[in-house]
């Protein structure tokens, strides 16, 4: 009887610690980033699983919003830092793929505290550590889209992102992308608060 209470207790245990992470049901498209986490978290460094994980991560801003900031407050909106964190360090192995698929929400999406500025705030350090792919996806979007980037990486707010705004400026103009530098620094006075 005692084994018998154990198993039940394990199992209730596990129910328990996934409600916590997640809240049930999840749509596809935050199943999909979720089950890509749980294997990624058990080996951080594996590049397969980081790449598994930025193949899985929401390529829209619909989906974007619809996994990690939903009206409801629900998916995965309550440990969206531990996902965006991931998305940020899959940066330093694999700029290319973070970068495209971060510009490519980003060209879409409107600053506002929470998901939106956390999610800013890893594009910018990936962008800032990479100038030469940055340019290079920037440059692939279209005018209004990069008018639409521009703006929304702009629009930082806190300290410690401004300097990583500057970092970015700084490496850009030593890369010889004057076009977009210039670009950021004007948006940047403009989207002043």
């Amino acid at each position: 009887m005692r084994s018998i209470f154990i198993i039940i207790l394990s199992v209730v245990c596990g129910f328990n610690a996934t409600a916590q992470d997640v809240h049930n049901p999840l749509i596809p498209d935050a199943e999909k980033v979720w089950r890509s986490y749980q294997v990624l978290e058990k080996n951080k460094l594996a590049i397969i699983q980081q790449l598994d994980y930025l193949n899985n991560f929401p390529k829209t801003k619909d989906i974007f919003i619809a996994v990690f900031d939903p009206d409801d407050r629900k998916q995965l909106y309550y440990i969206y830092n531990d996902y965006l964190t991931a998305f940020e360090e899959a940066g330093k192995v694999l700029p290319d793929s973070v970068l495209k698929t971060g510009l490519g929400i980003c060209k879409q999406m409107k600053w506002s505290s929470g998901v939106s500025d956390r999610f800013q705030h890893a594009v910018l350090v990936v962008a800032a550590d990479h100038p030469e792919i940055f340019v290079e996806q920037a440059y692939r979007l279209k005018r209004k889209e990069l008018e639409a980037l521009i703006d929304y990486l702009a629009d930082v707010e806190s300290n410690p992102l401004c300097a990583i705004y500057q970092k970015l400026i700084a490496n850009l103009h030593e890369v010889g992308a004057f076009n977009l530098e210039g670009m950021l620094t004007r948006a940047k006075k403009e989207n002043t608060h």
